[in-house]
């Protein structure tokens, strides 16, 4: 073979650094990191991430002798890349001092007619080296999928380890790289460590003139750190000399980008892909089946892949249910936008169009906004008339207003759209606002066709049942739970469904019972059950879970909560800030169940996701306090009375909510011992007359501290308002104890009965948890009365001999754990198989217990074991 001879000095030489161009030396030290660490190290990234340049400062200070080869499209030829890459090596062979590289040097740098022949060579001079050398090749894209089956594909399979290479370019190179990533590894730089920091676009900013008051912040959000980019505004803003300390994130008209994504990036693809990009950024998301309808032919899917393989600004996303979703880089796609419309307008709007149709069932603002590009202002106004209420129920009344106040005019003045933005206006309180907005629509109904009148009226009919100037009335509905609202169904289920939820919603803010926005709710579900799973039946299922547990229904409410927990999980919601009302019914239900660490936990969820929503926020602090004082944890009872204070302090939730707050104080001053600070701090409360929670706490507060007359008449208040499960359970052992305390027997075991019969089925336990002490001689006495609910009742009474830790003497300690639960149970009139049911064990195990009961305790039977049982302090 000859000797070693030099190739062209700009294939083979590092780039360098331009004028202005930012030192990285944090890039420099990943790739050290990941070349000591790999025999192969990727670097890709899309055009403008620098990589070339941060490349070529990394080639020059490496203490790696280094070897640079720039590929363009010509090296998709075999010999003539195998030229390059030996041409490159044997460069930086000549640096090294140590023996090993004569065999490099002395390489022929043309490719023999059996290619094979080469290569082998090729390896075995590289297997002579002493010392490591890195070969850096730049542009890989340039080459084609051609630079697989050449002397890059076989150095990345088969160099030895004294060889680094290093591979850089645009997109996935046609390589094999899973049997390095998953074998002996694989460096990867892409464009997420490629751009710039915040700090860097600073850095950048100061070289090019900004002073040190310059926000950088805001360029960094809007450019996702791209480089070029970056460059281009600041290059932007100063050629305009405009030096704001801050920047919108809206790019500068005349940022010269668009036209290095002409030059660098479109004209630099097959001209269907181009073709297609300019098609494909019409929107900055889209999936498959949009890419064929904007692409206008079925390889769109297919188109797709080669972008995101291709490096072109785009990412795959998984999306819901796992179908994979594309999202552009938005500053790519806005200046491809700019291209196309400058290079074909009424293209441009069509597909703008087509955006709109594809979008206007499934995302309402993005389709108003395709819309709306499209210069399509009718369609836009269709789309929202047809959603407008599944996006608000997901948005909120703030964010539908805007969506209609953007429309251009006339549409803006349209009839319907006024009818929206009235209803926006009221769900926030506006009622002035709301009247007038509705007056002006109704004014202009005779431009409206049948369809469309027919919508107007059923956004009127929304208005009807929002509460009056945002007073909150806790007046009970009737039994029956009254007619629901008049909205037309025909058409569109999904509309009359969310229709519900909102009325539903409504009941809430009313502060009722629950039954109400119960059976609205379960209108709307079912009314979805033949319906795609969406994220508004979801939250009709969190809703529905938080009717059921204010109904009192506390298993079906923890049902319906883990259901659509369970369900949002399954969509992967970053965000579950809609969620809040599940928590809020679990948190509910655990707390009525006694299970108080749970309670806690998940009140603690549901406050942070509904602290925007007011209503849940301040029900969440309420019964978060409860919780607090039974356990008594005065750091968490502190903390929870300063976010009661908080909301308090908003004065956001009308009348009702001062009762509310009232009584809550009252807790955390009884829970510190302070009864007497308790009463008066009630005393504006007098005897009852509020919400039915708020009078139960009240009744059995007023007879903790003696107020008895007050009691009762507070007890006879709740009489007239509808009770829930758990209240009606509360308030029935408030009643027990009073007529205990008038020694009215017969009263006393009627109202325990009530409030057993009341609590069983659904483990109301908290009730008889918090009277404990109280309780304990009513409920062995209550047994011995006579009750339909023996195991019930006899559970109740083991509980409190496990709590009881002041009644057990020595020869308590005598008897077994299990032992203890037989002997409670025995003071009920239960069989030993009723027994055995209860503790799930076998009829004979309860017999072996009772027979040693008996004789620990020295008796013949169980009657006599109780008595002893008794008179020896153990029950």
């Amino acid at each position: 073979m000859s000797a070693f001879v030099p190739g062209p000095q700009s294939k083979t030489r590092p780039p360098l650094r331009g004028l202005g161009a930012l030192e990285r030396p944090r890039l420099g030290d990943a790739l050290t990191v990941a070349t000591d660490a790999h025999r192969l190290t990727v670097i890709t990234a899309p055009a403008g991430y620098g990589k070339s340049t941060f490349l070529g400062d990394w080639a020059r200070t490496t203490d790696l002798p280094c070897a640079w080869l720039s590929l363009d499209r010509f090296d998709a030829q075999p010999a003539r890349l195998f030229h390059g890459v030996v041409g490159a090596i044997q460069a930086a062979a000549c640096q090294l001092p140590l023996p090993g590289n004569s065999a490099l040097l002395a390489l022929e740098q043309g490719l023999a007619d059996d290619c094979a022949v080469s290569y082998d060579v090729l390896l075995g001079a590289l297997e002579q080296l002493t010392e490591p050398i890195a070969l850096v090749i730049d542009d890989f894209h340039l080459a084609g999928l051609e630079l697989a089956g050449g002397i890059v594909g076989v150095l990345a399979a088969s160099a030895p380890p004294t060889l680094r290479m290093i591979l850089s370019g645009r997109g996935h190179p046609p390589i094999q790289l899973e049997r390095h990533r998953f074998g002996e590894g694989l460096g990867e730089l892409c464009a997420a460590e490629l751009a710039f920091t915040q700090d860097e676009v600073a850095q950048v900013a100061c070289s090019l003139g900004q002073d040190a008051s310059f926000d950088a912040g805001p360029l960094w959000e809007l450019t996702d750190g791209w480089p070029v980019a970056v460059h281009a505004s600041l290059t932007a803003l100063a050629q305009a000399r405009n030096l704001p300390g801050r920047i919108t994130h809206t790019p500068p008209e005349n940022l010269p980008l668009s036209n290095y994504i002409a030059e660098e990036v479109l004209e630099q693809l097959d001209p269907q892909l181009a073709d297609f990009v300019l098609r494909a950024t019409t929107c900055e998301w889209l999936g498959r089946r949009l890419a064929v309808e904007l692409h206008g032919q079925p390889d769109g899917g297919l188109l797709l892949e080669t972008c995101l393989r291709n490096g072109l600004f785009i990412e795959e996303l998984e999306y819901c249910g796992g179908e994979s979703m594309y999202r552009w880089h938005s500053l790519f796609a806005a200046q491809c936008r700019r291209i196309l419309e400058r290079r074909d307008p009424l293209l441009a709007e069509r597909l703008h169009r087509v955006a709109a149709r594809y979008y206007q069932d499934t995302d309402v603002c993005e389709g108003v906004n395709q819309a709306l590009q499209g210069h399509a202002p009718r369609q836009a106004v269709m789309s929202i008339g047809r959603h407008w209420l599944e996006f608000l129920l997901r948005n909120g009344p703030p964010a539908l207003e805007q969506l209609c106040l953007d429309l251009p005019a006339p549409w803006s003045e349209d009839s319907e759209m006024l009818m929206v933005r009235s209803v926006c206006r009221a769900l926030d309180g506006d009622n002035d606002g709301a009247s007038e907005l509705s007056q002006r629509a109704l004014s202009r109904t005779s431009e409206l066709d049948s369809v469309r009148r027919g919508m107007l009226e059923g956004c009127r009919s929304l208005l009807e049942p929002l509460p009056v100037a945002s007073r909150l009335d806790p007046r009970p509905p009737a039994d029956d739970g009254g007619p629901l609202p008049d909205f037309p169904a025909e058409g569109h289920p999904a509309t009359y469904s969310t229709a519900l939820f909102l009325v539903a919603q409504a009941e809430f803010r009313l502060h009722r019972t629950g039954y109400q926005a119960t059976v609205l709710l379960e209108s709307a579900v079912d009314n979805r059950s033949d319906m795609k799973l969406e994220e508004a039946e979801i939250f009709a299922k969190a809703e529905l879970a938080l009717a059921y547990a204010v109904a009192g229904d506390l298993v079906t409410a923890d049902e319906l909560a883990t259901l659509a927990l369970e369900w949002a999980d399954e969509l992967d919601w970053s965000s579950q800030d809609r969620m809040a009302a599940a928590w809020l019914a679990r948190g509910i239900a655990c707390y009525w169940r006694d299970e108080l660490k749970g309670a806690r936990a998940h009140l603690a969820k549901a406050l942070r996701l509904g602290t925007k929503l007011s209503t849940l926020g301040a029900v969440c602090v309420v019964y978060r306090i409860l919780v607090d004082c039974a356990t008594g944890d005065e750091s968490h009872l502190a903390d929870s009375g300063n976010v009661l204070d908080a909301f308090h302090d908003r004065g956001l939730y009308g009348v009702s909510w001062n009762a509310f707050h009232t009584i809550a104080r009252a807790k955390i001053a009884e829970a510190g011992g302070d009864v007497d600070g308790a009463l008066a701090i009630v005393q504006p409360l007098g005897s009852g007359g509020h919400a039915p929670l708020v009078d139960t706490l009240l009744a059995e507060l007023l007879r903790r501290g003696g107020e008895v007359s007050a009691a009762e008449r507070c007890a006879r208040e709740l009489k007239f308002q509808h009770r829930n499960r758990y209240l009606d359970t509360s308030i029935s052992l408030t009643e027990a104890l009073l007529a205990h305390g008038k020694r009215d027997e017969a009263t006393t075991h009627e109202r325990i009965e009530h409030a057993v019969r009341r609590a069983e089925p659904q483990s109301i336990l908290r009730p008889f948890a918090e009277r404990t002490s109280e309780l304990a001689e009513l409920l062995i006495r209550h047994a011995v009365w006579g009750t339909t609910h023996e195991s019930f009742i006899a559970a109740r009474m083991a509980r409190h001999a496990k709590i009881q830790p002041h009644l057990r003497t020595r020869s308590y300690w005598t008897l077994t754990d299990r032992e203890r639960e037989v002997l409670a149970y025995m003071r009920s009139v239960m069989t030993a198989a009723e027994i055995a049911e209860a503790l799930f064990i076998s009829v004979n195990t309860v017999k072996t217990h009772e027979r040693s009961i008996y004789r620990k305790l020295g008796a013949a039977g169980r009657r006599d074991a109780l008595k002893t049982a008794a008179e020896r302090g153990i029950v």
